[in-house]
């Protein structure tokens, strides 16, 4: 009778562990899934960054397809931001793009003594995964030693990911971060000058939000403001599909500028300029135009307030040499020069 009562007992107790184990395995697995699940609709393209998958969506430019199954998902979260917000949480932070310059410019050599720059980004309500891949590019292909620190500022932001979380994820980096906050609604220009105020770098780079930075896009605009300050460089603006971020590389036989009407225009580079080169597509397109002014006017009061000699801004050289820059969405309407060095 002992034995019996004994036995009862033990499967009692053992049947009491078995349901204790299975109510905690449901009750961690649910937990994981609702991790991953805020995870997924936050920060999706945080955990691409982490993995760094070379053969995931949108490695070396390719385009990203959305399936037929989201394509009404991907209609909505098109008109947050005008791109495709789907196809860019789906592409790595640090993805990978080709290499398309000239190979002469790929054996280009320059002096190791290059004036450093401060990258300065204006942004409002960006994107996390355009803003932070745009960063991302800025940091693993420009020298270390070139790169003085990287200048967020934020022209009143009303999402809540780009205030602590964006301030959490830039301290990881292996580049100075400096994040300014304008108080109010200010505008791209007035953003601007109060990055270039609180930059400590030797050279001012003004980039746009959703660019990613090529292979050897740095040194040349460095180089030729070594040569003579006064100079205000521009590089290539390649093409960022704005539906599948597809990259699409630019031409080097085109300048930006605008017409009398105010329209923005791709020109052919002018015989004069060609023949100057007299056919070496690695030297820089000098050209003016009504945008120099505006970038040319601001480099002298930057230049004033640190030479007591004056200076007289030369023309804008838009550089071939080693320098691309994507960053014009296909069909947004931001084709206009993005890249500025001053």
């Amino acid at each position: 009778m002992r034995r019996f009562v004994y036995c009862k007992v033990v499967l009692a107790t053992s049947l009491m562990w078995v349901l204790v184990d299975v109510f905690l395995l449901l009750y961690f697995s649910e937990c994981n899934k609702c991790d991953d699940k805020k995870e997924r609709s936050l920060l999706p393209a945080l955990r691409a960054v982490i993995s760094r998958n070379q053969e995931g969506p949108g490695e070396m430019g390719k385009a990203v397809l959305i399936p037929k199954d989201d394509q009404e998902k991907m209609k909505e979260l098109f008109k947050i931001n005008q791109f495709n917000l789907m196809a860019s949480d789906l592409i790595a932070l640090n993805r990978s793009l080709p290499d398309v310059r000239l190979d002469g410019c790929k054996t280009k050599v320059y002096p190791d003594e290059l004036p450093n720059t401060s990258v300065v980004i204006v942004f409002h309500n960006e994107a996390w995964s355009t803003l932070l891949r745009t960063v991302h590019s800025v940091v693993s292909r420009s020298p270390r030693r070139l790169l003085a620190e990287i200048i967020l500022v934020d022209d009143a932001s009303e999402r809540e990911f780009l205030k602590a979380s964006l301030e959490n994820y830039v301290k990881k980096l292996e580049v100075p971060v400096k994040i300014l906050r304008m108080e109010q609604r200010s505008g791209l220009i007035r953003a601007r000058l109060r990055g270039a105020a609180a930059a400590r770098g030797q050279v001012i780079t003004f980039l746009d939000a959703h660019c990613e930075c090529t292979r050897g896009w740095l040194e040349p605009l460095l180089a030729r403001i070594r040569e003579d300050r006064r100079t205000v460089v521009c590089p290539i603006i390649d093409v960022i599909s704005d539906d599948t971020f597809e990259y699409m590389a630019g031409s080097d036989m085109t300048y930006g500028g605008f017409n009398w009407k105010l329209n923005f225009r791709w020109y052919p580079v002018p015989q004069r300029e060609m023949d100057r080169r007299k056919g070496d597509r690695t030297l820089p397109v000098r050209f003016g135009s009504v945008v120099a002014p505006l970038r040319l006017s601001r480099a002298h009061t930057l230049a004033m307030s640190s030479v007591k000699q004056p200076l007289t801004p030369s023309l804008v050289a838009r550089d071939t040499s080693s320098t691309r820059t994507t960053g014009g969405w296909q069909r947004s309407g931001w084709t206009s020069l993005k890249t500025s060095s001053i």
